[in-house]
């Protein structure tokens, strides 16, 4: 007797129909399209304050820059302690669009001003995720200070760029240690050196933390460190011509100078202790500036660790002050806005940098600009117009922290509602 199979039975159906697979580059349009509108918002608000600014300037300090530019434009150079590349970034605006044109010179920076937006998200982006990207590319576009400085006829947009150009750089460094990111921070390095030489010193801080996450590579590091150097030396030979007094001891002077305002000026600064006996201002050598410090540091030691944590702390207030220009732009209002807006991005920049959902060397590296150039200007003074370059990397830390406060948000309403 033969038995006949039985024929297949088909499989149950059922109701639900399967999700629809989602194209490759799906994620990738609606990255674009999130940073598209993120730009667009940016350009917004930077286009609508140039636009009431109109085309005079409102700090003193820009005619420095506006009379170093012009003497680029007639081939001299200039003798004045400001390190040449804003200048000549001025001066390219007034060959292209008339000298004296301070309103293309702003329309100019707007570049810079959403290179800062876009960068930023891509920073946190490859750190955290899209989401955090998204988030810091937001932050960026709307920040009051950001907005505020593209516009400002000062270097502070392009030494913002630069300085997040090397954060970027040191990412893509530490991953693949590439020859072409080493000699693009060389380069950006350098244009940070000639465009504020105080500036540089906390993107140099980059190099030892690469060095000490992978320090059985040091035969690769020392190759990308040459490279490094030479890149900085060939950008930094190319740069204007100067009368020398742009560096050197026209810029100690300058820091001198500021150091001894700190000092002397309690209506200006006030909190400092150390008293180094002087009653007037006289420039002097760098080297005779660092052993006085040096000796002040031996003879008053609580005094100067006092003025330092007291201007590390001031660093990171919330609220502008110190400031010495009264204007529209720096009245009770405008300050308020920037603390409304600082004051929340500090405490989730906490939060992000102490346990947010990015590696370690990410929240580190993203850390120690902000807090590197907080100890640079300790041995001065501080105030907002220098947090200003090293707040995209706050902004990226606040979206790393954001993104950790939505998740455990998320977790704890999920947790809820099964209870529930």
């Amino acid at each position: 007797m033969t038995v006949t199979p039985a024929p297949p039975t088909a499989p149950p159906t059922s109701n639900r129909t399967a999700p629809a697979r989602r194209a490759p580059w799906a994620g990738l349009r609606s990255e674009a399209w999130a940073l598209a509108g993120i730009l667009l918002l940016a350009f917004a608000l930077r286009a609508a304050l140039i636009a009431l600014k109109g085309p005079g300037f409102h700090f003193s300090d820009t005619a420095e820059y506006d009379a170093a530019a012009r003497a680029l434009l007639s081939g001299a150079g200039y003798e004045l302690p400001r390190a040449p590349l804003y200048p000549a970034w001025m001066a390219l605006g007034y060959r292209l669009f008339g000298v004296g044109n301070m309103a293309a010179v702003r329309w100019m920076q707007v570049p810079l001003g959403l290179a800062v937006v876009a960068l930023s998200a891509k920073i946190a982006s490859r750190a955290a995720g899209p989401r955090a990207g998204w988030i810091a590319g937001l932050l960026a576009a709307v920040s009051p200070t950001l907005v505020y400085t593209t516009s400002m006829l000062y270097p502070v947009a392009l030494k913002t760029l630069l300085l997040l150009v090397c954060v970027g750089l040191a990412q893509v460094w530490e991953q693949g240690n590439s020859a072409p990111a080493s000699l693009g921070l060389g380069c950006a390095l350098a244009g940070l050196w000639l465009t504020d030489a105080i500036g540089a010193v906390p993107a140099l801080a980059l190099v030892p933390w690469g060095v000490a996450l992978k320090p059985r590579s040091l035969v690769r590091w020392g190759q990308g460190l040459l490279a490094l150097l030479i890149a900085a030396g060939l950008t930094f030979a190319a740069q204007p011509p100067s009368s020398g007094a742009a560096r050197g001891s026209g810029f100690v002077a300058k820091a001198e100078y500021v150091l001894w305002v700190a000092r002397h000026d309690p209506a200006t600064v006030g909190g400092h202790r150390v008293q180094d006996g002087a009653t007037e201002f006289h420039p002097m050598p760098a080297r005779a500036l660092v052993r006085r410090e040096l000796h002040l540091m031996r003879t008053q030691p609580g005094a100067y660790a006092h003025d330092l944590g007291f201007e590390f702390v001031h660093f990171f207030a919330p609220t502008p002050d110190r400031l010495q220009t009264q204007n529209a732009y720096t009245g009770r209002l405008a300050r308020w806005a920037v603390a409304a807006f600082f004051a929340p991005v500090l405490l989730l920049a906490l939060l992000g940098a102490f346990a947010g959902p990015a590696p370690g060397s990410a929240r580190m590296l993203l850390a120690l600009v902000p807090l590197a150039t907080a100890a640079t200007y300790a041995f001065f003074f501080t105030q907002m117009r220098y947090r200003v370059p090293s707040e995209p990397e706050i902004l990226v830390l606040a979206a790393i922290g954001a993104l950790l406060f939505w998740r455990r948000g998320r977790a704890a309403a999920h947790t809820t509602s099964r209870s529930a």
